[in-house]
Parts: C-alpha cells; sequence; structure tokens
C-alpha cells in the first residue's frame, strides 16, 4: 500500500468558449472539473460520490486519458498522464447502461472480440476469456447470445471485458445504476472478491451513498466540479460531531421544569413516554460539556439513567453539509493557462 495507484494534482478541465457563430448556440466557457486532488493507494477501494452532474464522470475520463485536462498532473499507475498508451494498458473501465456489445453474438464470442483488440488472439485469447468469464461467474452462459442477458449480467460481462487485459485498476462508473437489489449485492459480493483474488485498485464512481459507505475503504465527495472532502465514511461522519445527537431515558416520576436545563442545552427537547420515563434528546455540540449538564441535572433530580444513545450523521447528512457550505466551481470562466496541453499524448507545454 505503500505506492500510489492514482495520484491526482490540480486536475481541471474547462470546455472554451465556442467561436464563431456557434458561441450563439452554445454559451459560454464551462469548468466541468476545478482543482482536483487525489492521492489512493494501491489495493483501496476508493469510492467517488456526488449528485448528477459534479464532474465525477469528467474527472474519471481524464484519469482514464479519454480527454485531456486543461490543467493538472497526475500519475496513474506509475504512468504520467501523458503517457496515454501505457495508461489505457493499466486501467479497467466499466460504465452503466453497457451498449458496445454485439447483441447477436454470444458471450465468449464478444469477449474475444475485444481480446483481439488487446491484442489476444488464438489459444491465448480462448484463455483470457474463459478466465475472464469464470472471475464474473458467467462461465455457464458463455455460449448465450448477449440479448437474452439480464441487467445484472450484461453488467458483470462488462466487468469480464475489463479484465481481459488484466488491469491494475478498475473503474466502475455507476455499475448498479440499473439492476435491482439482487443483481446489486451479486456485483458487489463480485467486486470485493476480484479484489481478493486480483490485488487490484477499485474505483467506484456513484450518487448512492449507502453502496459507497457499504464498499469503499475511503471516499471523496464531489460537487458542482470540486472535490469538498476525502477521507474514511466513518471519519467524515466524526468530523461534524456538534450535529451529532444525544438521547438519555431516565425513570419516571414527578412532573419536572425542564426551562433550568434548557437554559444550558438549548436543544433539548422533553418526552414522558407511555410507560412513564422520560426521554430527553438533544445536540451533542462541541465536547461532552451538553451530555454532562444533561446527566449532572438528572443526578440533582434523583432521576436514574437507564439509557444513552448517540445519533451519528448518516454520510447522505455528511454530504449535504460539505455540498451546502462549499464553494462550487466557477461555471464561466476562461480557460486555465498553467499547461497547454496537445492531443499528442507525449507533448505539453508548461
Amino acid at each position: 500500500m505503500d505506492e500510489l495507484a492514482i495520484d491526482a494534482r490540480g486536475l481541471s478541465k474547462v470546455y472554451d468558449k465556442p467561436q464563431g457563430w456557434r458561441r450563439l448556440a452554445r454559451g459560454a466557457a464551462v469548468t466541468a472539473v476545478s482543482d482536483a486532488n487525489l492521492a489512493i493507494p494501491r489495493g483501496e477501494l476508493f469510492g467517488l460520490l456526488g449528485p448528477n452532474g459534479a464532474g465525477k464522470t469528467t474527472l474519471v475520463k481524464m484519469l482514464c486519458t479519454l480527454i485531456l485536462p486543461s490543467v493538472g498532473a497526475a500519475t496513474i499507475a506509475g504512468h504520467d498522464l501523458r503517457q496515454g498508451s501505457a495508461i489505457r494498458a493499466a486501467v479497467g473501465l466499466v460504465v452503466s447502461d453497457e451498449r458496445s456489445f454485439y447483441w447477436r453474438l454470444s458471450a465468449r464470442r464478444n469477449l474475444l472480440f475485444f481480446a483481439a483488440m488487446h491484442g489476444l488472439h488464438d489459444a491465448a485469447a480462448e484463455a483470457r476469456v474463459r478466465q475472464a468469464l469464470a472471475a464474473v461467474d458467467l462461465a455457464d452462459v458463455a455460449e448465450r447470445r448477449f440479448s437474452g442477458f439480464s441487467s445484472g449480467m450484461r453488467q458483470r460481462l462488462a466487468i469480464a471485458r475489463a479484465l481481459l487485459h488484466q488491469p491494475r485498476i478498475l473503474f466502475l462508473d455507476e455499475p448498479s445504476r440499473s439492476l435491482d437489489p439482487t443483481a446489486t449485492q451479486r456485483l458487489h459480493d463480485l467486486v470485493r472478491q476480484l479484489m481478493a483474488q486480483r490485488e487490484m485498485t477499485v474505483f467506484l464512481i456513484t450518487h448512492d451513498l449507502a453502496e459507497a459507505e457499504k464498499l469503499c475503504d475511503r471516499v471523496a465527495l464531489m460537487h458542482g466540479g470540486r472535490i469538498q472532502a476525502v477521507g474514511n465514511p466513518a471519519a467524515l461522519r466524526r468530523q461534524l460531531r456538534p450535529q451529532w445527537g444525544y438521547r438519555v431515558l431516565a425513570a419516571g416520576g414527578a412532573p419536572l421544569d425542564l426551562q433550568p436545563l434548557q437554559a444550558r442545552v438549548p436543544s433539548l427537547r422533553g418526552e414522558v413516554l407511555a410507560d412513564g420515563r422520560l426521554a430527553l434528546a438533544f445536540e451533542a455540540g462541541e465536547g461532552d460539556g451538553q451530555l454532562a449538564a444533561v446527566l449532572a441535572q438528572l443526578q440533582a433530580w434523583e432521576r436514574a439513567v437507564l439509557q444513552i444513545e448517540t445519533a451519528v450523521p448518516t454520510l447522505e447528512e455528511v454530504f449535504a453539509h460539505y455540498t451546502r457550505h462549499a464553494p462550487a466551481a466557477e461555471r464561466e470562466t476562461d480557460s486555465p493557462t498553467q499547461i497547454e496541453w496537445d492531443t499528442d499524448e507525449h507533448r505539453y507545454h508548461g
């Protein structure tokens, strides 16, 4: 884990303002991604989270060298971003709603076609196709036409195709978007299995917060073209400690005046439950001062504390916090000029 699989520094993508008469039809320049920085170790399952239009797919296209950045630098699987051929040989990309398979061909013949595009032929191609189909549990339906596959099977075949050239990094762009819960769970199990068996790095792009929290070692939250936060899901939740909450259950008794306690704990809400117990709910705030004040008052009231529960922010609440408080990328701007990339992958001007 000491080597970085992906090291991106200040990547930005600006779609330039069109010139001439096209300018009237297409409008001003658009910044799709602004100053993206990522450091992803080998063997990590990393998630990129964000709503539609956040810039996720544009960022991944830059990392896979499908489009060139306007600004920035990156190293992918040990190769500089300008070494497009070497990077494309080291990464596999799986997108949702796969449409590039041939519907009248079997799964095996589809993969043989794509294997040839990677320079694999004859016995070598057949062996690699068998391995890929077995890895995604499609060996038994290798001769079935693609048109007869379910959505989940098609997605697994897309992963098999991405594995043909034995990539070191696998990009999954919203792989479960069109899948039912059963197929989604099977896909998740497959991803974990592939990571364990092949020691790959997996880069998962999703807008499904539950999926990211379930699968990923770390996540990046992206909004408005910018990466707003990066970290382990649990660590990101802990950063929002002031938004935590407590619920304290205490023994019942005579009616109480909560106003003096509410003066010290403004968020306090009290309720007498059907069985007579007292339930107090309040925000945590910084440190444990609020909880200490409530427990001290209950002791003064001689009310035994029966239970203390904590309510930690969900990843969805964390994402809402960062997208609410962080600025989005500028949507109208001139093209950055730090690096001007040529269409030739081997040259750039600094």
